[in-house]
């Protein structure tokens, strides 16, 4: 793995091809909302902030322990707060900005989120290529793998592009949903939900330990065993609150003929 690239650092190069195709899928997708083009810089904008906000923050909030025991070490506060980020953080924090952005615009925020998701996603898969090349988020030891730029002679799970394998197909599972079930499918439920699934078994095979642990699973692990448990609950429970609703409904209309 290079670090950089033309001195170029490697998960910057990656991370801005990622944004940059997100705008221009946003971009194209945006036509089904008829989204003004300024309007659509303020939503890009939002989307950037609140992901670069939200990843920031809770990997600092995966850190409290670390700089509680150290807190005189001044070069690990700074290396703290300089460096790393958590992919969760940065996708609820996006998510955060679309609902602004939706509220302040009176738009539909499911509908928004459907014209985000797939841009979001391929972002998504270029950044961990990213963190590939820049070394950080890497596997476990193994017999076979490749080896980091400072431990070349260390083999590890390339398991950042076997997360960004896993990305490119809960992606062709979105668009596939959408053209199967069009209206009747949260693009953005699906895509969280497919992506937590795969996150849970992918951290079991991760070897840096910076991320966070509690107990014996990851920060992102619980994070993901959440989502994976709600996102079915919540629907389940939607749909039920749905149904009682429509039957009360008819029979409140029948009694109103009667």
């Amino acid at each position: 793995m290079k670090p950089n690239v033309m001195v170029i650092p490697a998960y910057a190069l990656f991370a801005n091809i990622g944004l940059f195709c997100m705008m221009i899928t946003i971009y194209f997708r945006s036509r089904k909302m008829v989204i003004p083009f300024e309007r659509l810089l303020i939503l890009y904008l939002l989307l950037v902030a609140g992901a670069g906000i939200g990843s920031k923050f809770l990997f600092i909030l995966t850190q409290v322990p670390k700089v509680i025991c150290n807190f005189s070490n001044k070069h690990l506060l700074y290396v703290i707060i300089t460096s790393g980020f958590v992919f969760y953080g940065g996708l609820f924090g996006a998510i955060i900005g679309a609902y602004v952005f939706s509220r302040y615009y009176l738009l539909d925020f499911k509908k928004l989120t459907d014209v985000i998701t797939p841009g979001f996603a391929i972002f998504h898969i270029w950044g961990r290529i990213g963190c590939f090349f820049a070394g950080c988020c890497y596997g476990k030891e193994a017999d076979w793998g490749v080896a980091l730029y400072n431990e070349p002679e260390v083999l590890r799970i390339p398991i950042q592009l076997i997360e960004s394998f896993c990305i490119f197909t809960v992606l062709l599972i979105v668009i596939w949903a959408e053209k199967k079930y069009e209206k009747n499918v949260h693009l953005l439920e699906v895509y969280i939900f497919l992506y937590a699934a795969c996150r849970f078994v992918l951290e079991f095979f991760r070897g840096d330990a910076i991320r966070g642990k509690w107990l014996f699973l990851s920060t992102s692990q619980w994070i993901s065993m959440f989502i994976v448990i709600v996102i079915p609950v919540l629907k389940i429970g939607s749909s039920g609150f749905k149904r009682i609703y429509q039957n009360n409904h008819v029979q409140f209309l029948k009694h109103e003929e009667k």
